[in-house]
């Protein structure tokens, strides 16, 4: 019976409606990309990491655009996006079942199915995931925004969180793919022959 439940939970979380997958790309992008606007302090506290702004931007993609989100998102503007009409998503797949948590690694394994290693072959709000065996916090995901939606510039655009680095607080940063592909350190670059660059990845609601 827990096993029928949890799959009926899991299936009911995919966007059925091509206009609710249309609207998630949308918001979920802006929303992982506003945050590189919003002064730290101003920032939700949540997002400390590259994983706590993807689940960030995936469970405010869901939730709906009243005062109390207001008062809780303090945005650069609201932009005049198409709401979701589904409201069972902002939950993650997890070993333990459905949860709110989930790490970088539990988000590309469990949430997200592989797209392929060429980043040509990404859309807008889909993951890039990297596993860097050197770091104490290995794995990694950057958010690919294609074209910006708060400055655009005919670029494409990737952006992520650091998460702490050497003992401080991390920042936001926001690269064009062609930085990202000629990254001083190659093992950040999203491309094949990079064993650290785990491929390019949808997430799993946006199946159908």
């Amino acid at each position: 019976m827990y096993l029928i439940s949890f799959l009926v939970l899991a299936f009911a979380a995919r966007l059925e409606d091509p206009a609710d997958r249309t609207a998630f790309r949308l918001w979920f992008r802006y929303l992982a990309e506003a945050q590189y606007y919003v002064e730290p302090e101003k920032r939700p506290k949540e997002i400390q990491d590259c994983s706590s702004l993807v689940r960030y931007a995936f469970r405010e993609s869901f939730a709906r655009r009243d005062a109390a989100w207001m008062a809780r998102n303090d945005l650069p503007v609201i932009p005049a996006l198409p709401s979701i009409s589904t409201r069972s998503g902002p939950l993650f797949v997890t070993p333990e079942g459905l949860r709110h948590f989930a790490d970088a690694k539990t988000l590309m394994r469990e949430n997200c199915v592989r797209v392929g290693g060429d980043l040509r072959r990404a859309r807008p709000g889909d993951l890039l995931f990297y596993e860097q065996l050197d770091q104490a916090d290995n794995w990694h995901v950057m958010v690919y925004l294609g074209s910006s939606q708060i400055e655009p510039d005919g670029e494409s655009y990737v952006v992520y969180h650091t998460g702490p680095v050497n003992k401080r607080a991390g920042e936001m940063r926001r690269l064009r793919v062609n930085e990202l592909m000629q990254h001083p350190q190659p093992r950040w670059r999203p491309v094949p022959g990079n064993a650290a660059f785990k491929g390019v990845y949808r997430w799993k609601i946006l199946e159908g």
